[in-house]
């Protein structure tokens, strides 16, 4: 659900008839119900046993051998790309070598994606922003030990040996049409590493509903997918936190060793100020109890699952400004990391370093991923005004120190550069190339992807915890 409203934020409320035109398309074409049954049946039947095999270090992209262990220096991330002939977008894996500076293309699928594209007012056109932006990842993966994905719009393709593939029924199926009229889907899901989260879905309107409680059934997996533990727990929400506030993001964790779950539900309330409580549940005693967090509060941005991480057990959650809050759920306190401190080591660019806030917050081990802009100024007179560089930034949160990042150029878009904390260019990597075929798509006003509509329709993503 904070995928679709995530994306109504970036696009409009022209994003939310879309989006019901697309549900509407699929319920009552057969053609599309077709192509979803085979999908899923052939899903069925071919089961999570796929292995993919790693690549050999500075060895052509189409040479690999097979890998029990993700290299210690590879970042893995995914790339997007759409394959009109099979009308599907597929999941390229992707390694972020930071020992060497450079980017290793597997030019594997992981997996596909049968979400289809909407229409555009040119019949010519299809716009396949929805699919990639709010299908296109998985519910959840950490890159290093864990994948889960949806049967209803995920079919596995090669799924490395290293990753433990779990695959969720239907989880993210968008709500259906019956006469026209819109029939909401019963639940709501939530994934993170070991832990499924259903919760009943009640409607838009369940925060000002004053409900008593809300139904939540809490499924722990161990490292197979197996499931340990099954729980169903009402719990209160207007009672106990919101007081008629408005839900703006949440995210889960499970702590295995004490076999409790910590959520935090963001919220404002009625006055508009924010709040950050946190609902820790005992699965054993079937038990839950509220406290918020201290010495943090006030504005808070509109946020998706995707843009909360979740390192070393602790919730990095974006704040307005230039902040972000790293929450500790067992002693319920909160630093802040200031991305302007960040990016001072920047001084290079001799320009500004703008934090994306509205964009994903990925994560892989320590490491954040932080994306950044920085305005252009240019001697050429033909060039756009609005020119910029497109920063994507290793952050590492126990030296907190940048490591390494990816830059992207309005101004020479065809190569993506690979620099060291001091500027140095390691090495460049064609963005067609990484991004497949990216210079191949189109918006309905002519623009080719690949000029930055990539990049905002988050065709390129790291890993991320804190799924739906």
């Amino acid at each position: 659900m904070k995928r679709i409203l995530n994306f109504f934020a970036k696009h409009g409320n022209d994003a939310e008839f879309h989006y019901r035109y697309y549900s509407q398309q699929t319920m009552i074409t057969l053609k599309k119900i077709l192509f979803l049954f085979v999908i899923a049946s052939f899903f069925f039947v071919s089961g999570c046993g796929s292995n993919a095999q790693t690549p050999v270090k500075n060895a052509p992209a189409n040479t690999s051998v097979k890998e029990e262990k993700l290299p210690k220096n590879y970042v893995p991330f995914l790339t997007f790309s759409v394959n009109k002939k099979a009308w599907h977008t597929e999941a390229y894996l992707n390694y972020w070598d930071i020992a060497d500076g450079k980017i290793i293309m597997t030019n594997k699928v992981m997996y596909t994606i049968s979400a289809q594209p909407h229409r555009t007012e040119n019949p010519k056109i299809f716009d396949w922003s929805l699919p990639v932006h709010m299908y296109g990842p998985p519910l959840s993966w950490d890159g290093e030990s864990f994948i889960y994905l949806s049967t209803f719009f995920h079919k596995p393709e090669n799924i490395p040996s290293y990753l433990k593939l779990k695959v969720f029924k239907d989880p993210i199926n968008p709500a259906k049409y019956v006469g026209g009229k819109e029939i909401d889907y019963p639940y709501i899901y939530a994934h993170s590493k070991d832990l499924e989260v259903r919760e009943k879905n009640v409607n838009p309107a369940y925060l000002y509903s004053k409900a008593k409680y809300g139904e939540f059934t809490f499924s722990v997996f161990d490292d197979n997918g197996s499931t340990l533990l099954k729980k169903d727990i009402k719990i209160s929400f207007y009672n106990d936190t919101f007081h008629g506030g408005v839900d703006i993001g949440h995210a889960t964790l499970y702590e295995k060793d004490k076999k409790t779950v910590k959520m935090v539900r963001i919220y404002y309330d009625t006055k508009g100020k924010g709040h950050f409580p946190i609902c820790t549940i005992d699965l054993n005693k079937g038990t839950y109890h509220w406290n918020e967090v201290k010495g943090i509060g006030g504005c808070i941005p509109l946020m998706g699952r995707n843009n909360i991480s979740i390192i070393n057990n602790k919730f990095y959650v974006p704040l307005c400004g230039s902040r972000i809050g790293v929450i500790d759920p067992d002693n319920y306190t909160c630093k802040f990391i200031d991305t302007k401190d960040i990016f001072k080591s920047l001084s290079f660019y001799n320009a500004t370093v703008y934090w994306s806030k509205d964009t994903p917050l990925d994560e892989y081990k320590n490491f954040l991923i932080l994306q950044a802009t920085v305005p252009l100024k240019s001697d050429n007179p033909s060039s756009s005004a609005d020119s910029y560089k497109y920063l994507w930034i290793l952050f590492d949160t126990k030296t907190n120190k940048i490591v390494q990042l990816l830059e992207w150029s309005s101004l020479n878009p065809q190569f993506i550069v690979v620099r060291s904390p001091s500027g140095k260019e390691l090495s460049e990597v064609k963005t067609s190339e990484l991004v497949k075929n990216i210079g191949e798509l189109y918006d309905v006003s002519g623009n080719s992807y690949i000029n930055g509509l990539f990049i905002h329709e988050d065709f390129i993503r790291f890993p991320h915890k804190n799924g739906s």
